[in-house]
């Protein structure tokens, strides 16, 4: 009998072990639940981190290259504004200028006529300076050897390289004189045509007479001319003023 009870006790003895330590074991397992959780709260949270620099990296990016566009357009509209402006001085604007007259030949006496007549042409290449504009031409005195009903026209051109060339270019302005009185002056107004006149450059004019009598008065050649009688370099300095404006400083 008291085997048995001896038994039994040992029996409840192993139970009661037993259940201790499968109440062990299940804790672990209650406490690694809540770790897991945390991890992978901490991941989420990483991850939304990363995401939200990302996302601010993005803006501040695409903020710095609307930020790039806009002073770039900024310089553009500049640069424009400032080029508009330019041609607006170019052209005259509101540039103050004060008129000079510039001779195209040398003083000396005496002088010579030199006739341009039935179509005989009388040129000159000559240079307006950098910031100057050519506002007219002044032609002295134009001889018609006492004769009445003479007549000539006056060509502007651009120079370029020689004279056949310039004159076969565009004529910039063109002015027709009939009904001449015996060495009266000339003048050509180039602000009729454009405002303040032709910027800075090398131009030609021709003198072509319409009748048989008619022409310029010439002295000494200006070094800085260069003189044509029918297209032919020639040595005479016909006796015509540029009218330049230049600007007031």
């Amino acid at each position: 009998m008291k085997k048995v009870f001896s038994v039994i006790i040992v029996l409840a003895l192993c139970a009661s072990s037993l259940f201790a330590m499968m109440s062990c074991d299940g804790k672990p397992a209650e406490t690694n639940a809540p770790e897991t959780t945390a991890a992978q709260g901490d991941t989420a949270a990483t991850s939304a981190g990363e995401q939200t620099t990302a996302e601010e990296q993005t803006t501040a990016e695409e903020q710095t290259t609307a930020e790039e566009q806009t002073t770039a357009e900024e310089q553009t509209t500049a640069e424009e504004q400032t080029t508009a402006e330019e041609q607006t001085t170019a052209a005259g604007g509101d540039v103050e200028y004060e008129e000079e007259k510039v001779m195209l030949f040398v003083q000396r006496d005496p002088h010579t006529p030199i006739s341009a007549a039935d179509g005989k042409e009388l040129g000159c290449r000559f240079t307006v300076e950098e910031g100057a504009r050519l506002s007219g031409l002044e032609f002295e005195s134009c001889p018609t050897w006492q004769k009445e009903g003479s007549g000539f026209v006056v060509e502007l051109y651009r120079w370029d390289n020689d004279y056949e060339n310039s004159v076969i270019g565009d004529v910039l302005y063109s002015e027709e004189f009939t009904d001449w009185q015996d060495n009266a002056a000339c003048m050509l107004d180039f602000t009729k045509k454009v405002e303040n006149g032709f910027p800075a450059g090398s131009y030609l004019y021709v003198f072509r007479g319409t009748t048989s009598d008619v022409g310029v008065w010439a002295m000494d050649p200006d070094e800085d001319c260069v003189y044509f009688e029918n297209g032919v370099e020639a040595q005479n300095g016909f006796r015509v003023n540029a009218i330049v404006l230049t600007p007031v400083k």
